[in-house]
């Protein structure tokens, strides 16, 4: 997954492209067999397998460091990133425990014999934008101080200040330079709580590739790719998850017509059938992912990769795509 220092540099032609899977990023039960039949795909797993104690120190969810995951996945020659994940990251404002954050962090990291740690600490405020840069930068220098790789996965946005406080409170200019990868959550683009609209748009997509690349060439940076989709009860928020396999269900069985705006292509359903409430579905499917890529990848030849969200029960042709459309293999110039 990870692109070198000195990779940074190399022209679009020589840079590698790199396919990076959040697990588990979805309740389907077929997550794990997804990862695993898809390997030929993905170069990198980042397992959610962890997130902070008020004191600094780290909490294993259920399932982590699971012994033959890690052994499959070091058996295919994967890098593996674990990621850390947290909604109020208030331990990197207190100096002392942001010390022991990063120092539980690097004993994690070398007991475990990790790759790296991705850092995926969301919805803070602004009061924390400072602190949280220099957790970034501290935690970095203490992982390349090892040999080990940081990456980090952040809110998307076209400006500094975006569109929330969250976004806002991700210094950009100060993050890029301290990762070795930054992967952009491209996705829920109105979110479950907006009215319905597509996940992921992909001219707003470039947008924020186009803001990226003022920090950096984008060799470092991850597009995320959303694999799942929202429907809206009624045509009204909140919208709950669903996958392409449940949607499938619903194109069998009622027959509504699959739509898309030629201008995105994401698909979508608005239908109502006898005797049930209306639905309006957004979801990604091979042929929005094709676009999608397609265009980005015109737009912006030198992305590094993808960073996917929403394993099991996807559109199986995803992989083809990715297969058929990625410019580059996750090749020498990657640090594994």
């Amino acid at each position: 997954m990870v692109i070198s220092a000195a990779a940074q540099n190399e022209t679009p032609e020589s840079a590698s492209f790199c396919v990076s899977a959040w697990y588990p990023s979805a309740d389907h039960p077929g997550g794990y067999d997804t990862l695993m039949n898809n390997l030929a795909v993905i170069d990198t797993v980042n397992a959610f397998w962890y997130t902070p104690y008020p004191d600094g120190t780290l909490q294993a969810t259920e399932g982590a460091e699971n012994e033959e995951q890690l052994a499959a996945w070091r058996e295919a020659g994967l890098p593996i990133i674990p990621s850390i994940f947290a909604s109020m990251p208030d331990i990197v404002i207190d100096p002392a425990l942001r010390a022991v954050h990063i120092a539980s962090i690097v004993e994690l990291v070398e007991r475990m014999d990790y790759d790296g740690i991705d850092i995926d600490y969301e919805g803070f405020g602004m009061p924390a934008r400072d602190a949280f840069s220099e957790f970034i930068e501290e935690l970095s220098d203490a992982l390349h101080a090892n040999g080990r790789l940081l990456t980090v996965a952040v809110h998307p946005k076209t400006d500094d200040a975006g569109t929330w406080e969250g976004a806002a409170s991700q210094d950009w200019s100060r993050i890029v330079p301290a990762v070795d990868v930054f992967a952009i959550m491209t996705y829920d683009y109105g979110g479950r709580n907006g009215e319905p609209q597509p996940i992921g748009p992909t001219a707003w997509t470039i947008e924020v590739l186009d803001y990226a690349e003022t920090f950096t060439d984008l060799s470092k940076v991850r597009m995320g790719l959303h694999f799942y989709g929202y429907t809206w009860p009624r045509g009204n928020p909140p919208a709950t998850t669903i996958n392409w396999e449940g949607v499938q269900r619903y194109v069998k069985s009622l027959k509504p017509e699959v739509m898309r705006d030629p201008a995105d292509m994401e698909a979508y359903l608005d239908f109502k059938p006898a005797g049930l409430p209306r639905q309006v579905i957004y979801f990604a499917d091979a042929t929005f992912v094709h676009f999608k890529l397609e265009q980005v990848l015109t737009a912006h030849p030198d992305l590094g990769g993808v960073a996917i969200w929403g394993l099991g029960g996807e559109d199986p042709d995803n992989w083809n795509v990715l297969d058929e459309l990625r410019p580059a293999e996750c090749g020498s110039n990657a640090d594994e």
